[in-house]
């Protein structure tokens, strides 16, 4: 039986591709990360775990060696103390060492009293770098700016790798180098083709000694600041479109690249236009006269006036079409103007008005 299996542990199958372990880890990662979770003795265990799955799965001869070590203590019996059978992994310390034999009866529940001497039970925090975190934020606009396509300046609060520390949140002036790993927070240990890392013993990770915190960022390694972007709005989007910005997310770990930001449109309603897809809709008033004889109406459009025949018995509600007057969207597709009439009836007329508005009225009747 199988006490720690990796794949379990970064919640993929055992025939997930690279692509897929990748994205698990570094998903897991950045959740379990001590930078994350300061002071959280249960997510730095959990790290460690992750960290030694994807150390092993991510290098194809050891997860290839893994893999057949595994289906192996699937085969391979001999009863334990406590009652479960497993692989004694013991047996490839003659052949790989005592170091990679170690390392594997380790991830099966087994430990070898040297490595625990040696090493104590702390694990390398070292993952190699990883992308910084995206960032999500919602961008109001107006319906003007998207359908020109405008450009907008907006200010986000964004966090830096500290210029003091240099993201280590240590004050280097301050400490010394680690003798053990040379400044470098790792160990590691080599045996054929199988490489592993762990944490130095001496400065628990740091690559330093005497270390003290960074009085510019408190340790952290980060520093908030407030960045003032140009965005341009992509012409035709839509509530809910999302702009990325590439690099302007949270620094990256380990000398990782930054994630990026992403803004979600949300766009303002509008005084005098509605929208359905790339068709707009507005309202104008036309007289009495010109709605019965005809006539013309001038009314706005997203750039400019525009002058429209209203045709000899139009009535209250209909709609006249502006071709080409609606929204533009990225590929030149164009949408239409509908200008819906509402006919103005006059409030009070005068003696002379109503004796000819009754007279008209009986014509009609005729």
């Amino acid at each position: 039986m199988i006490k720690k299996d990796l794949y379990e542990i970064l919640g993929v199958k055992p025939d997930a591709s690279e692509k897929e372990i990748k994205q698990a880890f570094r998903k897991l990662a950045r959740k379990y990360h001590p930078d994350v979770n300061p002071g959280d003795k249960e997510a730095e265990t959990r790290f460690k775990e992750i960290n030694e799955a994807y150390e092993i799965l991510s290098n194809p001869e050891k997860r290839a060696e893994y893999d057949r070590l595994r289906d192996a203590a699937s085969k391979a019996r001999f009863q334990t103390d406590d009652g479960f059978h497993a692989y004694d992994f013991r047996d490839f310390s003659t052949r790989y060492g005592e170091d990679l034999g170690s390392i594997f009866e380790d991830l099966f529940g087994f430990k070898s009293d040297k490595q625990e001497q040696y090493y104590g039970d702390t694990y390398s925090y070292y993952t190699g770098p990883l992308k910084g975190e995206d960032l999500y934020f919602k961008l109001e606009c107006d319906l003007r700016d998207v359908a020109l396509g405008k450009k907008i300046e907006i200010e986000v609060p964004r966090q830096e790798t500290c210029p003091s520390c240099m993201g280590t949140g240590v004050d280097a002036s301050d400490s010394s180098v680690c003798p053990k790993c040379n400044g470098e927070g790792k160990i590691e240990i080599k045996r054929d083709n199988v490489h592993v890392f762990r944490i130095c013993p001496f400065c628990h990770g740091s690559g330093r000694l005497n270390q003290k915190q960074c009085s510019t960022c408190g340790g952290l390694g980060r520093i908030t600041k407030t960045e003032r972007l140009r965005v341009r709005i992509p012409k035709g989007a839509d509530n809910g479109t999302k702009i990325r910005i590439k690099g302007k997310g949270l620094p990256g770990i380990n000398g990782g690249e930054n994630g990026d930001l992403y803004l979600e449109l949300h766009i303002k309603p509008d005084p005098l236009f509605r929208r359905e897809g790339l068709n707009l809709y507005t309202t104008a008033t036309v007289d009495l006269c010109d709605a019965v004889l005809g006539g013309s109406i001038t009314v706005p459009t997203l750039t400019s006036m525009a002058k429209v025949k209203v045709p000899a018995g139009s009535q209250c509600g209909q709609r006249l079409r502006l071709r080409g007057k609606g929204i533009e969207d990225q590929k030149g597709n164009k949408g239409d103007l509908y200008v819906e009439l509402k006919v103005l009836i006059p409030k009070s007329l005068t003696d002379e008005a109503k004796e000819k508005f009754k007279e008209f009225c009986e014509i009609l009747k005729k």
